[in-house]
């Protein structure tokens, strides 16, 4: 964010917490009348009086942004893959009891009112006979 040298004392203090605000620079017309109070602010990245400045402080910040934005591995596996692995392996960990499961899936059935109760029996009796895709 860019302030006016006029209106940072009052500006920079409200809006220092707010997390969406990455970086705060001064522009003003004398330097000195605000680097004192501005180096306490963590957020305050420099007091300038060109613009020419600003926008090199600017470009980097967001090539440091668009860095941080992006998935870094240090052992050469893609990150994609890596989590990929980790939710089969935390879902192949589920333990689960086939019967229970169909006969919770029944009595959710039977509650709607809409599904007819032999086709209901049928999955109860037949589910287990089947693979997993049935």
């Amino acid at each position: 964010m860019i302030v006016s040298g006029a209106l940072a004392r009052q500006i920079i203090p409200e809006i220092e917490a707010w997390p969406q605000v990455e970086s705060i620079y001064v522009f003003c017309g004398d330097q000195s009348v605000h680097e004192q109070w501005v180096r306490k602010i963590r957020k305050v990245k420099g007091v300038h009086t060109s613009i020419e400045p600003i926008c090199k402080a600017l470009q980097i910040d967001r090539e440091n942004c668009d860095r941080a934005m992006i998935s870094i591995s240090f052992n050469g596996i893609d990150p994609l893959f890596m989590y990929t692995q980790l939710l089969k392996e935390a879902l192949l960990d589920i333990e689960d009891d086939d019967t229970e499961s169909v006969r919770e899936l029944a009595e959710y059935c039977r509650l709607q009112d809409d599904i007819d109760e032999d086709e209901i029996r049928m999955v109860e009796k037949e589910y287990c006979d089947h693979t997993p895709i049935w």
